[in-house]
């Protein structure tokens, strides 16, 4: 007779599938286990396996058809056997939702045992251990006459598998009952059968974790900024900076000079000057003093495989944008090498950290104390900005001040701010 291969249920929310494609034509001698076909359910495109053998001898559905979950989308049988109709099959599938009643029979009467296994059982629990491929052995009996009945087979769990997959976990020693099917009912699939197997080997080769010692300047770094996270109380204001201008000025440059300047190399010089307008923001506390410091030394953060360090220009409002660029370009080799002396880290008033090559476009960089702020420098994005009554695109950069609200609040801050956006917005303002 010939056997229908139907739309598979791969969850409880799923009613229909589509087929994407047939990988078999109608004519084609198939084995258990074939693909037949690509099926997109609910979630993901997936591989119907045939669970029967034989021809293919009709496909109800074509490529692109939506068709509801349990319903036959193909038969295979023997060369030339009759296909059911339609209407035919929807009567059968109506009548088997009805379980027949098992008839109860006197010992003498019970099925007999396969031949040399001493086995008791009715037909009814054959029926269904063979339809289950679940071995009588080992089932205990609940019949009258010590036989073992179809309630008792229906009892053992059950692990349904394509052929595929039931060869895949012989071969490999796998017990299928312990692999989660995609199925409907919960049958295993053999791409089932490889995510189970690719978990097992992801477990088995996972790594020990590993111990490693703080650097000193970790050490020293750690120590620094949870004091100040602890007893400064800090406040962090954004703002963008319109960069397009500058970016062309840098563009002109760079192409008559041998050492190229840098986005940061402007920044340092915008802060410089912007501190000499705002003297608050350079000074450090004392108590119930201010110290306003006399000279302007910018720390400027630099990554390096030790961890963060934080090496100072000196005077940098007394230096030109070449001499910055110079000398910071010089401490940041420095550091990233492990040349950097004592006096290279010492001296600071105000701190730069610039972390927007790696597209960071907001954060609160953590002061380092004494001093009254610190600016991160984030990413310069295109975004698009109305000029002169035009659309146009603009190159934006994001400015974050995080400043110890004791030496200065919000408005003297922010002036601070607007002060070096300025500047980075008419680069030749400071450049006279």
């Amino acid at each position: 007779m010939a056997e229908p291969i139907i739309m598979p249920k791969t969850g409880m929310a799923m009613e229909e599938g589509v087929i994407i494609e047939w990988l078999k034509a109608v004519g084609d001698t198939i084995e258990k286990g074939d693909i037949l076909a690509e099926i997109e359910t609910d979630k993901s495109t997936m591989e119907l396996e045939s669970d029967a053998e034989g021809i293919l001898l009709k496909l109800v559905y074509e490529a692109g058809a939506t068709v509801p979950v349990t319903v036959p989308i193909a038969w295979i049988g023997k060369e030339g056997e009759t296909v059911p109709e339609p209407e035919a099959v929807q009567q059968t599938m109506q009548e088997d939702t009805a379980a027949p009643a098992e008839a109860v029979t006197p010992a003498a009467e019970t099925a007999p045992a396969a031949p040399g296994n001493g086995l008791k059982a009715t037909p009814a629990a054959r029926r269904v251990a063979g339809e289950k491929q679940i071995s009588l052995e080992g089932v205990t009996p609940s019949g009258r006459y010590g036989e073992i009945r179809e309630r008792d087979v229906l009892a053992i769990p059950e692990v349904k598998a394509t052929p595929l997959a039931a060869r895949m976990a012989a071969a490999q020693g796998v017990d299928l009952s312990t692999v989660k099917g995609s199925g409907h009912g919960g049958k295993v699939f053999s791409d089932d059968l490889t995510y189970a197997l690719s978990e097992e080997e992801l477990q088995a080769s996972a790594a020990e974790d590993r111990v490693v010692p703080l650097t000193t300047i970790q050490k020293i770094t750690g120590k620094r900024l949870l004091m100040s996270a602890q007893q400064i109380p800090t406040v962090t204001s954004n703002m963008k900076a319109d960069v397009t201008e500058l970016l062309k000025i840098r563009t002109q440059v760079n192409a008559s000079i041998e050492q190229k300047l840098t986005i940061n190399d402007f920044v340092l010089l915008a802060v410089a000057k912007a501190l000499k307008l705002h003297p608050r923001m350079n000074s450090t506390l004392d108590g119930e003093n201010l110290i306003y410091k006399g000279s302007i030394n910018l720390g400027m953060a630099v990554a390096t495989p030790k961890g963060l360090v934080v090496p100072v220009i000196t005077q940098a409002d007394r230096r030109c944008l070449s001499s910055l660029s110079a000398k910071a370009r010089e401490l940041a080799a420095a550091g990233r090498e492990g040349k950097l002396r004592p006096d290279d880290l010492s001296g600071a008033t105000f701190s730069i950290s610039n972390i927007g090559m790696y597209g960071v476009s907001s954060f609160s960089p953590i002061i380092n104390p004494p001093e009254a702020g610190i600016l991160g420098v984030c990413a310069i994005e295109g975004v698009p900005k109305i000029v002169d009554g035009q659309l146009v695109e603009r190159q934006v950069m994001g400015l974050s001040l995080t400043y110890d609200h004791r030496i200065v609040d919000g408005a003297e801050s922010s002036l601070f701010l607007k002060s070096v956006r300025d500047f980075l917005e008419a680069p030749l303002t400071m450049l006279i």
